[in-house]
């Protein structure tokens, strides 16, 4: 007779528990939950300069897809110091969905960029004939991340470094540039918690077998 085998119940509880956590962890630094202002942002490179809570790094840079249903024409992605200077990575984005849609935005993977608490930082992107956003807390920023305020280049310069900003932005962006960061890893807590369960299961199995043979 074949035998059959099943999950017990304490490991689908821990599986749903990484499931779960992994896809929170793969969310975008600003995940916008509603759209407030949308605009023409062709003649800069928009985005917002932030910091971060922990030792990270980036692993995609992603740019604003208004209607969810591909970019009307390539955007050009960057990273920076806030100080300036050649972008620590960049990316360009294609027209189209071939990039991975994650809510309101479409990226790119980048090589691994290590990012270090007490360093400001700066993302941005050039997009050409596609609408852009706005952030001003109407959505959810990942715990790592500090939004700090609005970057935005010269008028008409394409792609280049937003070196400006403007007065009353703090905690605002533009979007413009979005990225994503190394998976959070699953908390000690739920580790102890899974296994917790499944060895307290072992241990009724081990008993009802005790039982049943006495």
């Amino acid at each position: 007779m074949r035998s059959h085998r099943f999950i017990s119940f304490p490991t689908l509880i821990l599986l749903c528990v990484c499931t779960v956590w992994s896809s929170l962890a793969q969310a975008a630094a600003i995940d916008l939950t509603e759209i407030i202002f949308e605009y023409d942002g062709a003649p800069w490179t928009l985005g917002w300069k932030f910091s971060v809570t922990a030792p990270t790094s980036v692993e995609a840079l992603g740019v604003y897809d208004s209607f969810q249903d591909g970019l009307a024409g390539t955007a050009q992605v960057g990273l920076w110091l806030a100080s300036g200077g050649t972008p620590l990575v960049q990316t360009t984005i294609a027209a189209g969905t071939d990039a991975a849609l994650d809510g309101y935005f479409r990226f790119a993977p980048v090589s691994s960029t290590a990012l270090t608490p007490g360093i400001e930082y700066i993302v941005g992107a050039h997009l050409d004939g596609d609408a852009t956003s706005l952030f001003g807390g109407n959505g959810i920023v990942d715990p790592r991340v500090s939004v700090i305020d609005v970057r935005y280049s010269s008028f008409g310069s394409g792609f280049g470094f937003p070196d400006q900003t403007d007065l009353g932005t703090d905690g605002a962006a533009f979007l413009g540039g979005n990225f994503q960061l190394t998976s959070v890893p699953l908390p000690a807590a739920a580790w102890l918690f899974g296994s917790g369960v499944i060895g307290l299961a072992g241990l009724v199995r081990r008993r009802n077998r005790f039982r049943d043979s006495a």
